[in-house]
């Protein structure tokens, strides 16, 4: 399963928000590695960071 297909099935189970999932999507297209969204994903929706605290967190883990 791909990291979009990750991001929209958190959307139906209402893990993540609508606008939430389009800013990783967004983000995922850029220069970031799979690990890294996965991180993001994760950190999102089970301990409620926000993007900018997941994506901080996500750089000092794992790297870009």
């Amino acid at each position: 399963m791909t990291v979009a297909e990750l991001i929209k099935k958190a959307v139906v189970n209402k893990q993540l928000t609508r606008a939430q999932a389009n800013a990783l999507l967004r983000h995922n297209g850029q220069h970031h590695s799979e690990g890294h969204m996965l991180f993001m994903l994760k950190h999102m929706f089970e301990k409620h960071l926000t993007f900018g605290e997941a994506h901080q967190r996500a750089i000092k883990a794992v790297g870009k």
